[in-house]
């Protein structure tokens, strides 16, 4: 029924069901579907983060499968958790998670040339004293990098924005004449590595999972200021207010401005994704109405240098629909909370946004019994 597919219609577009990737130059919703991690991962939460923040891009999988005598593409994000990690890889998440940009300190390395894909994270971290390669002048960008590599340079990396003065733990397996013992100690205390309970493995193959762990755990690390708290609070509000104001108006490219505005990742691809629904004729109708109701509110959840949560509450809209095969009035709650990340640029954008669990499900269930 049409009616059916008008309220479909609305739900999509404020994000309370999955929709169907659009036909887009940028990222689509398929670029962001893990396929190989659980929820109950140790490091679930993290690597989805890093992916719908963009610091990490996954490996793309396409598979054909047939129904009905059609054939369809089903597209996943593979992460890969459980395999090692290489110098370059590694390199380039870290600079990526840090928005790194050129430094002072010039050096270049015989083996990392302009037209490797890794060359422009390699003299990005270099010329910040992240890496200084081997004792021959070499970096080995494709050689696998080690637990204690990993510690050293996220050390050097965070030393200027994180506070490392805490006694950190030492481990048997790592003695002061280790190149890596310093910063192995004092990621330590930060609570940034965690060891195998008196041992830390320094020589093993740093896996994904552990390098994105130990890099998210240093981001978290790095204090926010009060001018981040005001702008990230501004543009959750911005996102919010415009986004209603603009869906009533079916001002489609006052919608794509304010997402490539405020979201990024994810949720600018899903807010893409989902806007197409409203130049579909087939979803345009007057009978469905919606109306925000009062005022949200919004609160900062935690707050870092280059991370935030903010809760927003009482977010209500008022959604009724006019049809011969449907009529009903109904109020849906959209309070939950907002993901954002600090750009290259210093803006924040919004890269995920949770729904409040419980007021999803009551909506589901009243929607599902007005139908």
């Amino acid at each position: 029924m049409k009616a059916v597919r008008i309220l479909l219609a609305l739900l999509l577009t404020f994000g309370l069901l999955a929709a169907t990737p659009a036909l887009a130059a940028e990222k689509t919703m398929d670029d962001y579907f893990i396929d190989d991690v659980s929820y109950n991962h140790g490091a679930y939460e993290e690597l989805e983060r890093f992916l719908y923040a963009d610091i990490i891009d996954g490996y793309k999988e396409i598979a054909i499968y047939e129904e009905d005598g059609e054939e369809y593409e089903y597209t996943s994000v593979l992460l890969k958790p459980e395999n090692s990690i290489t110098r370059a890889q590694f390199t380039k998440i870290l600079v990526n998670a840090m928005n790194l940009t050129s430094g002072e300190i010039q050096k270049s390395f015989p083996d990392v040339k302009p037209s490797h894909w890794y060359y422009e994270y390699v003299q990005i971290a270099s010329s910040r004293g992240i890496i200084t390669g081997k004792v021959d002048g070499t970096f080995k960008p494709n050689d696998k990098i080690t637990r204690a590599q990993m510690a050293v340079m996220i050390y050097r990396a965070f030393n200027p924005t994180v506070d490392f003065s805490a006694q950190g733990k030492t481990f048997k397996d790592v003695t002061q004449r280790n190149f890596a013992y310093e910063a192995v100690v004092k990621t330590a205390g930060a609570g940034i590595i965690k060891g195998y309970g008196d041992t830390f493995k320094p020589n093993d193959f740093a896996k994904r999972s552990q390098a994105v762990l130990m890099i998210d755990r240093a981001l978290h690390q790095e204090p926010g200021t009060a001018e981040d708290e005001t702008a990230v609070i501004q543009t959750v509000n911005h996102n919010v207010t415009e986004e209603f104001l603009y869906s009533e108006q079916q001002n489609t490219e006052a919608l794509e401005a304010l997402y490539h505005d405020t979201t990024m990742g994810y949720y600018l691809a899903y807010s893409l994704d989902n806007l197409s629904l409203l130049t579909d004729p087939e979803y345009s109708d007057e009978s469905v109405t919606m109306k925000k109701i009062g005022e949200h509110s919004s609160s900062i959840v935690s707050l870092n240098k280059r991370f935030a949560e903010v809760k927003v509450d009482n977010l209500k809209v008022q959604v009724a629909m006019n049809e011969p095969d449907m009529n009903f009035e109904m109020t849906i709650d959209l309070s939950g909370t907002a993901y954002l990340k600090k750009t290259e640029g210093g803006t924040w954008k919004i890269y995920n946004i949770v729904y409040d669990e419980d007021d999803y499900e009551s909506m589901l269930d009243t929607a599902m019994a007005d139908y």
